[in-house]
Order: structure tokens, then C-alpha cells, then sequence
């Protein structure tokens, strides 16, 4: 298998050799690139690399017709329409663990660069000035710290602060008081932040929540005097209303290492005497380089030769623990959805999918997208992956329900999967016996089978009359075709009965017709487990 991969803004060679000792991997390495050439080279890659230079957007994922994967080689997304690569069943990844060191220290050193006034008097000391009073700063110790944004960079910065015997306070809207305590940080509301901390802090990722998250009125909420520390992301702050606030002494200062536009232009904080500015420094650091490119580089392989996929950001992520539990059934659930929308008539409406038993201990909603996955590739088999087939079943009008019980009567875990049609509904389920490795279907309705979801099948309902078994093998033999395996399904409460049967290769037409001469057939449904 031979991929191409581009990287557009440079990588380290520690990175470079991951990708590069790779069979069939072809690097286009580039320190960077032109619009032009990003637009033209992109067609032909299966992965794209970029820091933060690069835009990944809507006109450059149309142009990548084999793209597959986009890797920003560091945390924020905003240069990479996610939207658009989902559309496409693009999966895009971050490396959010790399530069968490980096960058939190980086937000230390300007914040204590703020506090006492080092970039200030280093220039006055470099013109040969000497002047102790006019630099008098402000001690850390007993500072409270407003954090805004408790992921990785927010909580190592907390625990930085810490040390500085700093109160840390913070808000996050999917961190729990418990999770933010675990850590010293007190969790409160984004108000309470503003009115208390002497030092805001920004961790925050660029969302529409977010974006001008520092302006006049929320400036107008923060003690006179505070200061703001900006690490994250340009657009989280309204750069006319900080340097207003800065002006009028409402701040006393802030540290700005990120931009709206990078580089800055017309910026209005040039001049001012209490702002400390630098070029996007927060993962600038040789122990930072490193990491975020062996991450990428490691998680690109990973990804195109379908190892693993880890830190994508359009897609459910797993744990190794809820990988190790649900990784088995994500794919069961998979070929469940693939043989239910090949035994269904009609255009499909609902797909509901119940999780039972033991792997209801973890998140299961990749199982859901398993099934997803698996029902609408029937359709569209070659456009449909992990990444888009929630999107698909949004843009089809397809309802999707997940259920979860924590018990699965008569077996330790159980998926069971029900389509519904303009015509009709049908629930097949599924399990992993515990040793095993091989999926089995164990309910049609209410038959009782144990099937294997492998390759090529054949699905028949017949007259529960001796003769059928017989009949059935005799025209598959006369047609060449091999029987790798039966299940059998009677129902006492029917005169209808099931038979799936495992075949060596597709069964044409023509068989399908000649099985259905008898009268003992009902019907006969060829199906292809991919």
C-alpha cells in the first residue's frame, strides 16, 4: 500500500524519520508553502501535516480527492475546517499532549514577566537607564488565578501556580467540582472568576462561545487593576477593548502571545507601556518540536494503515481501556448494520441501537457509530466511514436512538440493532462470546440463531417442513458454491423458519431464483459482510 503524505510547515527530523522509514510512505517534506502550491500538492496526498500557518479549509479539503487524514501538529484546529473534512470523511487529529509543558510554562513566564515588570526594565537597562522605582512590581504569592479553560495546559499551569502559593480558581462548562478540586482549583462561574482573580488566564479553545470572550463588558466585571494573560487563541479577545481597558487603568496589564492575525497587523497595543507581547512562542521550545512531531508523525501511520486513531477531534475518542471493551463490538456492530439494511425492504427511518451488560461501564456511543457505519455503507459504500456517518444519517433525515441497559439476559454483553423502514421494521442482535474473537449474530426477531457476520451469506426464511436443508444444498453444490457453515432458526410459535448459511462466494441471481422454485422457499436474500 503506498500513501503520500505532505507537510506543509516544517516538521522535526525525529518526526521526518517515523514517516520516512515507513514501505510505500512518500514524505513531501516543506518548511512551507505557498497557497498555490498547498492548493495543487494537496490533490494527490492521502495525510496532510500543518502547524498553525497552513488553512486546512473547506476549498483545500475539496482539492484533496485521496485525502484521508489532516494531523495539526500541535492543539487548536481553527486553521483546519473540521466541518468540511467530517463532510468527507476526513479524519482530523491534533496532538493536544506535545507542547502542554511548553505552553504552560510559557504562560508562567509571562505572567511573572507582568508582575514585575522584567520586559520593561531589561529595555530601560539596554539604553543604559537605571531606574528601581519606576519598576516596582507585585509578588505572586497570594495572587488568585483565574483559569479559564481546564484542559491539560489550565490544570499544569494551576499546578504551577501552586507552587507560587497562588490561589487558583477556575471555569470550565464540561469540568466537574469534583475533577477541578482533584486538581486545587476551585470551579466557579465565569463571572465569579472575573470579580475575584487578580490574574486571568486564557486555556480556552476558539469556539463561538468563545470568540471575544475579553471584551469592554467583560473587562468592565474584573477588579481594577488585574491582568490578563492570553496563551491561547488571538480571537478570544477583543483587541480594541483590552487596549481601551489598559489605557484607562481598568487593567494594569496583560501578556499576549497569540493574535487574531498572525503576523499581528495595526495592532493597537503597540506603544503601550504595560503590554508584553510575543510571536506565538507557547509550544516554541526544542522538548515541544519533538513531541508534537513524533505524535503526529506516529498517529499519521497509525491511522493509514488502520492501527488506530488516536486525539481525532471529529470522531468519539476512545481510552485504552474503553478500546480494549468496545473495540470487538464496534465492529460487530458494524456488520450488524451491514447485514440488517441488506434483509430490509424499503428506505430507511430510525436505526436504534440498545447496548447491553458489561460494556455498558464505558461510553458506547462509538458502537452506535459502529452500526451507523455499517447500515448506510449499503448505500454508499464508498463515501461512509467512522468519521461522516453520523453526518450521512443527519443529511439522509435518518433518526438515530441509543439505548443501554446494564444487564443482557442470558449473555454477558449484547448489541442489538433495529432498522426501521417506510415499510418495516426488523432488530437483529449480536455478541462476542468471552475467548472468542468472532462476532456472532444471535437474534433475527424473535428467531434464536448463532451465525458468524463473515463474507459471503445467504439468508433463508422457509416452510418449517423436512426437505428444505436437502434442497438448499443441492442447488448451491450443482452451482459450485461451497456451505462454510449453517445456522438454523426455528420458531415454535411460527411455521416460518431461518436458515443462514455461510458460502465460499456471492450467490448469483439465477441460484437465487432456482432456490425459490420450491415451494418450501419463501425467500432468499444473498448478503456481503465487507
Amino acid at each position: 500500500m503506498k500513501f503520500r503524505i505532505l507537510i506543509c510547515d516544517g516538521m522535526d527530523k525525529e518526526g521526518l524519520a517515523i514517516l520516512q522509514r515507513e514501505p510505500g510512505f512518500e514524505v513531501d517534506a516543506r518548511k512551507s508553502i505557498s497557497r498555490e502550491d498547498l492548493l495543487k500538492e494537496i490533490g494527490t496526498a492521502d495525510a496532510v501535516i500543518v502547524r498553525s500557518a497552513s488553512q486546512i479549509d473547506a476549498e483545500a479539503i475539496e482539492a484533496g480527492k485521496n485525502l484521508k487524514v489532516v494531523a495539526r501538529a500541535g492543539v487548536g484546529i481553527d486553521n483546519v475546517d473540521t466541518e468540511a473534512a467530517t463532510r468527507r470523511g476526513i479524519v482530523v487529529m491534533n496532538t493536544p499532549e506535545g507542547n502542554t509543558t511548553s505552553a504552560a510554562e510559557h504562560t508562567m513566564a509571562l505572567m511573572l514577566a507582568l508582575l514585575r515588570n522584567v520586559p520593561q526594565a531589561d529595555a530601560t537597562m539596554r539604553a543604559g537607564g537605571w531606574d528601581r522605582s519606576k519598576f516596582v512590581g507585585r509578588e505572586a504569592y497570594g495572587k488568585v488565578l483565574g483559569i479559564v479553560g481546564l484542559g491539560r495546559i489550565g490544570r499544569q499551569v494551576a499546578k504551577r501556580a501552586q507552587a507560587f502559593e497562588m490561589k487558583t480558581i477556575g471555569y470550565d462548562p464540561f469540568s466537574s467540582p469534583e475533577s477541578a478540586a482533584a486538581d486545587g482549583i476551585e470551579l466557579v462561574d465565569l463571572e465569579t472568576l472575573f470579580q475575584t482573580a487578580d490574574i486571568v488566564t486564557l486555556h480556552t479553545p476558539l469556539t463561538e462561545d468563545t470568540r471575544g470572550l475579553i471584551n469592554r463588558e467583560t473587562v468592565a466585571k474584573m477588579k481594577r487593576g488585574a491582568f490578563v494573560v492570553n496563551t491561547a487563541r488571538g480571537q478570544l479577545v477583543v483587541e480594541e477593548d483590552l487596549a481601551e481597558a489598559l489605557k484607562s487603568g481598568q487593567l494594569a496589564g496583560a501578556a499576549l502571545d497569540v493574535y487574531p492575525v498572525e503576523p499581528p497587523k495595526d495592532t493597537p497595543f503597540i506603544g503601550l507601556p504595560n503590554v508584553i507581547t510575543t510571536p506565538h512562542l507557547g509550544a516554541s521550545t526544542n522538548e515541544a518540536q519533538v513531541n508534537v512531531a513524533i505524535s503526529a508523525a506516529t498517529q499519521v501511520v497509525d491511522a493509514l494503515l488502520d492501527r488506530e486513531i488516536r486525539n481525532a477531534v471529529n470522531m468519539p475518542r476512545l481510552d485504552p481501556e474503553s478500546r480494549r471493551v468496545l473495540g470487538p463490538f464496534i465492529q460487530m456492530a458494524d456488520k450488524l448494520g451491514q447485514f440488517a439494511a441488506q434483509i430490509t425492504e424499503g428506505t430507511m427511518e430510525k436505526i436504534l441501537v440498545h447496548c447491553q451488560g458489561e460494556i455498558t461501564a464505558v461510553d458506547t456511543a462509538p458502537v452506535t457509530t459502529g452500526a451507523l457505519r455499517g447500515a448506510i455503507s449499503i448505500l454508499m459504500p464508498e463515501t461512509v466511514n467512522y468519521v461522516n456517518a453520523g453526518f450521512l444519517a443527519k443529511m439522509r433525515g435518518l433518526s438515530v436512538e441509543s439505548l443501554e441497559s446494564s444487564e443482557a439476559t442470558g449473555f454477558t454483553s449484547l448489541v442489538s440493532l433495529t432498522i426501521t423502514t417506510n415499510k418495516a421494521s426488523i432488530t437483529v442482535a449480536g455478541t462476542i462470546f468471552k475467548g472468542q474473537d468472532v462476532p456472532r449474530i444471535v437474534l433475527i426477531d424473535d428467531y434464536q440463531v448463532e451465525a458468524r457476520p463473515i463474507g459471503d451469506l445467504l439468508l433463508i426464511r422457509n416452510k418449517d417442513l423436512p426437505g428444505v436443508v436437502g434442497h438448499v444444498g443441492t442447488v448451491l453444490s450443482r452451482n459450485g458454491i461451497n456451505i462454510n457453515g449453517m445456522s438454523l432458526g426455528p420458531n415454535r410459535d411460527r411455521p416460518v423458519a431461518l436458515e443462514i448459511i455461510n458460502v465460499n462466494k456471492p450467490v448469483p441471481t439465477e441460484v437465487i431464483e432456482e432456490l425459490k422454485k420450491s415451494e418450501l422457499i419463501l425467500s432468499a436474500t444473498p448478503i456481503r459482510i465487507r
